[in-house]
């Protein structure tokens, strides 16, 4: 079973769950123009940009 996993977006707040994966980094993308990439085992929020 794949595990799911939630991060706190950095612009809103607001959780998300993962838009995409890759080796060691899941993807969001939230409503209020957000884009980030997680390091899953640092469980931190990487990179982020608006839209």
């Amino acid at each position: 079973m794949a595990e799911t996993f939630y991060v706190e977006c950095p612009g809103c707040g607001e959780t998300k769950g993962a838009d995409h994966h890759n080796p060691g980094t899941v993807g969001i993308h939230c409503s209020c123009g957000v884009s980030a990439s997680v390091d899953i085992e640092a469980q931190a929020i990487g990179d982020w940009w608006e839209r």
